[in-house]
C-alpha cells in the first residue's frame, strides 16, 4: 500500500500517511511499547549535551519508539552497536600492522581466523543471547501524520520554527540546517527539533503528528526502502491506554533470511 504524501498548509511541513505494519526489535519481557523514559533536562549542573547524549535521535521528553518498515532494517538498527565494536577492535590493530609491516586487512584475516579456530567468540561473532529473549514485533499505528523529516519543504518550514536558530552541543548556531544536520548525531539538536514537533505545532486538520518518519542511516539495503518512524507516545505519556497494536511477534532464529541478511551486511556473524 502506497503512503499518501501531502504539504500541511498550516505549517509546510511534508507530511506521510506513515505505515500499515512495522517492525521493532526488542526485549521479550518488556515488550515493544516499553522504550526508556525520558525526563527533562532539570539539573543546571549538566550541560544539555551531556543530558541528551545517550538519546536516540528524535527522542523527546516522554517516550518514543522506533520502527522499520522492513525486517532487516530493524535487525541493521539493532545491530549497529555491534558493528561499531568490530570496527574499534579492527582500528586498534593498526599500530600492530604498522610494527609489522603488514597491510591491517592481511592481520585482521589471519587474527579472525585464529579466533575463530580457538573457538573463541571474539571480533566479528555477537553472542547467542542477542537473540534469546528478544523477538522481532510487527506493529500497527492509528491513522494520521508523519512528518517527512527528509524533505525539503520540511527542512524549510523548520527555519520558520526556529527563527533560523538551532540550539546544538557547541551553543546556538544561524547556519542553514541540511538534510546532514537533521540525520546526523548531535543530539542536542535532533532532539529539539523532534521536541518542537512534537509539542509546539498543530497540522491543518486540527491533528497533532504522530512522529518523524526518516531513512536509516545505515541506508536502504537492494530492494528495501530503508524507511523508519519514530513514534511520540502521547497517550501513555499523558495515562492514557496506547492505541498502538501488537500485529505479529516472533523469536529471532539463526536461519532467518532478514537476520542473516543484516549480519552479511554488518559483516558480523552469530552463533
Amino acid at each position: 500500500m502506497t503512503a499518501t504524501q501531502r504539504i500541511c498548509s498550516k505549517t509546510g511541513l511534508a507530511l506521510t500517511s506513515g505505515p500499515v505494519l512495522s517492525y521493532r526489535i526488542a526485549r521479550e519481557s518488556y515488550g515493544p511499547l516499553a522504550p526508556r523514559l525520558r525526563e527533562p533536562h532539570t539539573d543546571l549542573t549538566i550541560q544539555p549535551r551531556d543530558h541528551v547524549g545517550s538519546w536516540s535521535r528524535y527522542d523527546t521528553v516522554g517516550r518514543t519508539i522506533y520502527t522499520s518498515q522492513e525486517q532487516v532494517v530493524a535487525f541493521l538498527e539493532m545491530l549497529a552497536p555491534y558493528r561499531t565494536t568490530v570496527s574499534a577492535e579492527r582500528r586498534a590493530m593498526q599500530p600492530i600492522a604498522d610494527a609489522m609491516e603488514v597491510p591491517l586487512d592481511d592481520l585482521w584475516r589471519v587474527m579472525v581466523s585464529e579466533w575463530g579456530e580457538a573457538g573463541n567468540m571474539h571480533a566479528r561473532w555477537i553472542p547467542s543471547n542477542f537473540r534469546e529473549g528478544r523477538e522481532l514485533y510487527g506493529l500497527g499505528f492509528l491513522q494520521g501524520w508523519w512528518i517527512d523529516i527528509t524533505a525539503t519543504e520540511t527542512i524549510a518550514a523548520l527555519h520558520d520554527l526556529f527563527g533560523g536558530s538551532w540550539p546544538t552541543s557547541t551553543g546556538r548556531s544561524d547556519e542553514l540546517l541540511t538534510l546532514s544536520q537533521l540525520t546526523g548525531e548531535d543530539r542536542v539538536l535532533t532532539t529539539a527539533i523532534a521536541s518542537k514537533l512534537r509539542e509546539g505545532i498543530e497540522l491543518d486538520d486540527g491533528t497533532l503528528p504522530l512522529g518523524v518518519e526518516f531513512i536509516s542511516k545505515h541506508g536502504r539495503p537492494s530492494g528495501a526502502t530503508g524507511r523508519c518512524w519514530a513514534y511520540w507516545m502521547r497517550d501513555v505519556d499523558n495515562g492514557l491506554d496506547e492505541p498502538t497494536t501488537v500485529k505479529t511477534s516472533a523469536s529471532i532464529e539463526l536461519d532467518d533470511p532478514a537476520f542473516k541478511a543484516a549480519l552479511s551486511l554488518c559483516k558480523i556473524q552469530s552463533r
